[in-house]
C-alpha cells in the first residue's frame, strides 16, 4: 500500500515550536506570525496547512474562509491540531473547509494495530514526535 504524503507542509504554530523542525525538513515551513500567513502561502504554495488551534483560535474562521474562497488555494488541504475534540466546533470548522483534525491521541502510535491514522499518512513519525512535544 502506498501512503500519501504531502510534499510541502506549512505549520502555523507559536514560536516555541522547535526551530529544527523547519531546518531539518525541506518540506516543512514554520510560520509563527499569523499576519505573515498569506504572503508565505503564496510564495511557498503548500499542499497542507497545519494550524495549532489554540494558537489561531480567534482568527481560524477568517483564515479558512479566505483560503476556501480563493481559487488559487483550491488544492491546499487544511489540517487543525486540537488538544481535545469539541463536536460543535469541529463540525463548524469542517463545514467551512477544514479537511483533517488531529488530536493528541493520534500522535501516539499503537504498534498492535495496522490501522494507519490520517496524521501518519500526512507526515512522517519524526515530525509527529516533535508535534507531540510541542503540545505538552
Amino acid at each position: 500500500m502506498i501512503r500519501r504524503r504531502f510534499n510541502k507542509v506549512l505549520l502555523v504554530a507559536p514560536d516555541n515550536c522547535p526551530r529544527r523542525l523547519a531546518a531539518e525538513y525541506d518540506y516543512v515551513k514554520h510560520v509563527p506570525e499569523i499576519d505573515r500567513l498569506f504572503p508565505v502561502i503564496f510564495d511557498f504554495k503548500p499542499d497542507l496547512v497545519l494550524f495549532d488551534y489554540e494558537y489561531v483560535k480567534c482568527d481560524l474562521e477568517r483564515i479558512v474562509r479566505r483560503l476556501r474562497m480563493n481559487p488559487f488555494y483550491n488544492k491546499t488541504k487544511i489540517c487543525c491540531y486540537k488538544v481535545k475534540p469539541n463536536r460543535d466546533t469541529d463540525d463548524f470548522l469542517k463545514a467551512i473547509g477544514v479537511n483533517y483534525f488531529i488530536y493528541p491521541g493520534d500522535l501516539v502510535s499503537d504498534s498492535s494495530t495496522d490501522k494507519v491514522s490520517i496524521f501518519s499518512a500526512i507526515l512522517d513519525a519524526s515530525l509527529m514526535r516533535v508535534l507531540a512535544k510541542v503540545a505538552h
